[in-house]
């Protein structure tokens, strides 16, 4: 113990390095600031106390125990005294405070405890590269936050020494990312190490495995799920612009419901169109697509070329979606995301109606505009008492849309996952819950609530398991279940009546009387004892509940063989897949109520009676049984796979054999097959690939069942050449490829009726037959042939050609352009064109004689600059344009060659050719007769004669539009901006080339129809004869209005439109992001009356705005 210990505890825990040194030769008067000339060096804080109390005037004081666990240092001592303290107590938990020649040591008890020396344990591993699993030789393996380390040996081996359990080990190379692994208490850590060029890197997921992406050469997109995140439980809404080659549409804003979507366009008839999806290689329907959270999604490859979709053979023809879920990472410690969001939504684009003055006065007119004679239904005193809103029981004004409808709902989603793994084992865990409401303002009038109330849950659980160091196991489990409230009706059917029922006809309720157990809808009679629908109470009539949940169980093999030969492996998977549902609904008659005739006092607005119209309204309430569905899903594959380098020839391979079993009913669905890919780059390079794929299914007969489906692409990196060394500083990848080869569906005729078993006649019996005898009283009956079977029948098949560029500029600049051709045939159809007169009536032969051509571009951009270490921009966009035509559908001849849909679109818009309004009767009589159902007066729409013969009919009609609802061009347009912890995002998607025709809107007719508000802006009529209005001339009936309403020009729409589809803006801290965003904020389009995309009736997109937090931990 030294002289001036003190026995006070400011001094405690460990000193931990103490610099003694060259404050010896300080002068007095100025200790702080003299620089030491003493040479020599201490190692211990004790020997550092010692050589400057020995060298200087300075004394130290402190508790020698606190000196005991030290740590040896090699000290520098030159300095001042401050600069040479500062310096020794660096890190070490301790202060100092100098008064004159005493020096006074305290030490921080929590900090010097963490200096303390910790007991070593070793660890050791193997370090090898990511793509080939080859030791890498001579990597650095450190602590983190210590100099000295050790490399890896010739195996790629290590062993290192390291202290406590929260260390971490650092791993670096040349031409590898480095890579940081927790060590935690694992004792043995293998690690993989990736390129650090992230072309090289890139990997891509591909049909039954993977390949970097700089080797690809078939025609595939592929983005990271989160790019498809939105604040909706919808997937698939998110795929308009995002995806280059995928056609997405929506038609309803129901909450859950999918949009419809084609890779490259539609390219057949009468078949599936849709592409198959597979996740983590099990097929699955468009429903458990949409119904995955973007969160669970690692990765979203869309195959679109024949060589990419080659070994799917008969189920490739339409493309295929390839869905990877998220799993841990070896040696990764485990991390804990949960994301809470919370939307407002608000519906946009409603068509709006007329209120019932205007009504009324447009009725009025409609109908003496036909029938000049008539007395008008309406009296002005009716008009003006409704417009003055007298009494709304006698004199209604009901707007349904704001009856119906609400302004604004809230939807919740949740997801938590879970990740991590060891060196054995790695696990992901997700759990998303959905919470769905509608827009109906339902009230619970009955024992249930039927406003849209869904809950939706979705569970991923990935598991991998290495048993030996060439043996892993992985198990994937995907289960779904959702409940789903709501009216037993179609939402379409709802926003219909806004249409079908009048604003006058009747008032919603009537006030309740004491002692009523029920509502007093409002309703009116139509005809005889039926009543009209009150939308209110059709909404509030019935109740739904649908109840379903899928579970998806796959378990893998893998087993690496290169004690055979290296680059060697098998592997083999099993799934099961179990769908059921179950659903009730419930229904209850309502009662209503008119005003009784004759009740009514004009003289006294208030005195009026009421009475029940017939024998209308139940107390009780009429349950279903329960109704229940279910299928099962059997899958199983077992692949081969080589890959192996010499070199500079890489060369891989892949044979694969699978067989699916899908059963719904008593006969299962079965496919079966083989199939392979062979792949060779040399110095990636010359790239080459074949695949092939050989199945079928039990739809064929024995001989015909199987079908062969090859394929081959080329590929040539040109900046890899030597040649092209002068040009990399400006582009740093330049790829072209090409693909050819032949695909197929075995799902075709299937949406036009054919049979499933198509070698099978199908046979209807006693449902045909003849009476005969005496007194007509004998029947017999006998077969009757309702679909004949396909002869000499085949598999649909398309060839498919793609020739692509993939161009990489300043390592910013990300370029992929493909032109596509496909042209499909053996499309099975009826032979429609046999007459009937042969006996072909109930049904007709099948044969596979359909053919379609389809072509297109695709242009992908993305451009990534990173401006400073605080900004960073990405931009991206995606083009798609597709086009195709029928080639053969097998037609009858017709007499003008514009009736026929050979050479035309398969989306198209076929009508009358309108040639403006009639403005007077001279030129309908000077015009050709128009036999379409009504007669022609001024104001009505006139149309071409085509074929000339003096009339208007059927064979007038022609191609007014090659465009349909489904779109051409699709495209996208994107940027992010990161600024330091903020990031803002936009987003558009857009459609052209599609028509829109709005016939079918017509007002009054037998039932009295609402008039929607852009035909009062601006209709025909007699006081204002505008030759472009935008509505002909009014009229009660079909048979004064049938001119008007057939599918014409005149309804004929542009269906362009782009959307602003979303805009966020996030913060990040510590432990997560908090962030919020907006979802169909805007449409722009030539279009106004409703939203483009949707029909009139269709339940409305909703502007959505959204809050959400994300914590990581």
């Amino acid at each position: 113990m030294l002289k001036h210990e003190k026995n006070s505890n400011f001094l405690q825990a460990t000193i931990s390095e103490v610099y003694r040194i060259a404050v010896a030769f300080l002068p007095a008067q100025h200790p702080r600031s003299t620089r030491s000339n003493l040479s020599k060096r201490a190692s211990t804080i004790k020997q550092a106390i010692q050589l400057i109390e020995k060298n200087s005037n300075y004394t130290f004081f402190y508790n020698a125990a606190d000196l005991k666990n030290t740590t040896n240092k090699n000290l520098n001592c030159e300095g001042t005294i401050e600069e040479v303290l500062k310096e020794v107590f660096k890190g070490s938990g301790i202060t100092y405070m100098i008064k004159g020649n005493e020096i006074i040591l305290k030490v921080n008890k929590e900090e010097a405890t963490q200096q303390q020396p910790k007991k070593k344990r070793t660890v050791t591993g193997t370090v090898v590269d990511a793509e080939n699993g080859d030791p890498v030789i001579g990597a650095t393996v450190v602590v983190k936050g210590q100099k000295d380390g050790v490399i890896t040996d010739l195996d790629g081996n290590f062993t290192i020494a390291i202290s406590g359990s929260k260390a971490q080990l650092e791993f670096s190379y040349i031409g590898y990312r480095k890579k940081t692994v927790d060590v935690g208490d694992l004792g043995v850590i293998n690690v993989k190490m990736e390129s650090d060029n992230q072309l090289l890197s890139e990997v891509v997921v591909v049909g039954a495995g993977t390949q970097k992406k700089v080797s690809v050469t078939g025609s595939i997109t592929s983005v990271k799920g989160l790019e498809l995140k939105a604040p909706s439980s919808s997937l698939t809404t998110s795929f308009a612009g995002k995806l280059a080659g995928v056609i997405s549409m929506t038609s309803t804003g129901e909450p859950g419901a999918a949009s419809e979507f084609y890779i490259r366009g539609v390219s057949t008839f009468g078949g599936r169109a849709t592409p198959l999806i597979l996740l983590d290689d099990v097929e699955i329907s468009t429903a458990d697509l949409n119904n995955i959270p973007a969160e669970t999604i690692e990765s979203f490859s869309i195959l679109k070329d024949a060589s990419a979709t080659a070994i799917y053979g008969a189920r490739g023809a339409n493309g295929v979606m390839l869905i990877t879920t998220k799993t841990g990472k070896e040696n990764e410690k485990t991390r804990i995301n949960v994301t809470v969001e919370n939307s407002f939504n608000k519906p946009m684009n409603f068509p709006d109606f007329v209120n019932g003055a205007t009504w009324m006065e447009m009725y009025n007119e409609a109908q003496l505009t036909r029938n000049p004679g008539a007395t008008p239904k309406y009296s002005q005193l009716d008009i003006d008492n409704t417009r003055n809103q007298v009494n709304p029981y006698i004199y209604p004004d009901v707007q349904w849309k704001d009856v119906i409808f609400k302004n604004m709902n809230m939807n919740q989603r949740a997801n938590v996952n879970i990740s991590g793994g060891g060196s054995k084992a790695s696990y992901y865990m997700s759990l998303q819950a959905n919470h769905d409401t509608g827009l109906l303002d339902t009230k619970k009038v009955y024992s249930y609530n039927n406003n849209i109330n869904n809950w939706g849950y979705n569970f991923q659980n990935n598991i991998s398991y290495k048993i030996t160091s060439t043996t892993k196991i992985d198990l994937h489990m995907n289960a779904q279940i959702r409940n789903k409230k709501g009216p037993n009706y179609s939402t379409s059917d709802l926003f219909a009546q806004m249409l079908y029922c009048n604003p006058i006809n009747f008032p919603v309720t009537f006030p309740a009387q004491p002692g009523d157990t029920h509502i007093r809808f409002g309703n009116a009679i139509w005809t005889g004892s039926s009543v009209r629908t009150n939308p209110y109470a059709y909404m509030l009539s019935s109740f739904k509940e649908y109840n379903e949940n899928t579970l998806n169980t796959s378990l893998k093999i893998n087993q690496k063989l290169d004690f055979v030969t290296k680059g060697l492996s098998v592997q083999a998977m099993v799934n099961w897949k179990n769908w059921a549902s179950s659903s009730y609904n419930r229904a209850i008659e309502p009662y209503y109520y008119g005003i009784k005739g004759g009740s009514y006092n004009p003289s006294n607005p208030t005195d009026y009676e009421i009475e029940r119209l017939g024998t209308s309204g139940t107390d009780y309430l009429k349950t279903s049984d329960i109704s229940k569905a279910s299928d099962q899903t059997f899958y199983l594959d077992a692949r081969v796979n080589y890959d192996r380098q010499f070199n500079l020839h890489h060369v891989t391979g892949m044979l694969m054999y699978m067989q699916r079993e899908y059963r719904s009913s008593v006969l299962p669905e079965r496919n079966q097959g083989f199939s392979g890919r062979f792949t060779y780059d040399y110095g990636q390079r010359y790239l080459v690939e074949l695949n092939f794929g050989y199945n079928g299914t039990e739809r064929q007969a024995k001989k015909e069942r199987f079908e062969f489906f090859p394929a081959v692409s080329l590929g040539w990196v040109i900046s890899n050449e030597k040649f092209f060394e002068p040009m990399t500083k400006y582009i740093d990848n330049l790829k072209i490829r090409g693909s050819y080869g032949l695909v197929g569906s075995d799902e075709t005729g299937l949406s036009a009726g054919a049979q499933h078993f198509l070698y099978i006649d199908q046979v209807s019996l006693n449902n045909i037959g003849f009476t005969t005898g005496v007194d007509m009283n004998y029947t017999l009956y006998g077969p009757l042939v309702t679909n004949y079977a396909v002869v000499n029948g085949g598999w649909e098949r398309v060839k498919k050609l793609d020739i692509g560029i993939d161009l990489e500029l300043f390592r910013q600049l990300t370029i992929t352009a493909d032109y596509f051709n496909e042209k499909r045939y053996n499309i099975l159809l009826h032979r429609e064109a046999w007459p009937e007169s042969l006996g072909y009536y109930t049904a007709k032969p099948w044969s596979n004689k359909g053919k379609v051509d389809n072509w297109g571009i695709e242009l992908s951009v993305n451009w990534r600059k990173e401006f400073t270490k605080d900004l960073y921009v990405d931009f991206r966009g995606n083009f798609t344009y597709t086009e195709n035509k029928y080639v053969n559908l097998d037609e009858p001849v017709y007499p003008y060659v514009w009736k026929t849909s050979t050479g035309k679109p398969l989306s198209r818009t076929t009508g009358y050719i309108a040639q403006g309004l009639f403005s007077s009767q001279e030129e309908i009589d000077n015009s050709p007769t128009q036999n379409l159902g009504s007669t022609v007066k001024p104001g009505d729409i006139k149309y071409r004669d085509v074929n000339g013969d003096g009339k208007i009919d059927g064979s007038d009609q022609v191609m007014i539009s090659p465009y349909g609802t489904t779109p051409r061009i699709q495209y996208g347009l994107g940027m992010n901006v990161t600024y330091k912890k903020f990031d803002f995002g936009v987003f558009f998607n857009g459609s052209a080339k599609r028509t829109i025709m709005i016939s079918g809107i017509s007002p009054f007719g037998q039932s009295d129809y609402n008039v929607m508000q852009f035909i009062a802006d601006d209709y025909w009529s007699e006081s204002n004869p505008n030759p472009n209005a935008k509505y002909p001339r009014l009229g009660l009936t079909s048979s004064q209005t049938a001119n008007n309403t057939v599918a014409s020009t005149y309804w004929m729409r542009n269906g362009n439109f782009i959307r602003f589809k979303t805009l966020e803006l996030g913060y990040k801290f510590k432990y997560g992001r908090v962030y919020l965003n907006g979802d169909n904020i805007a449409v722009f389009s030539p279009f106004k009356l409703w939203d483009p995309e949707l029909s009139w009736n269709a339940y409305p997109l909703q502007r959505t705005f959204n809050i959400g937090v994300q914590l990581n931990f």
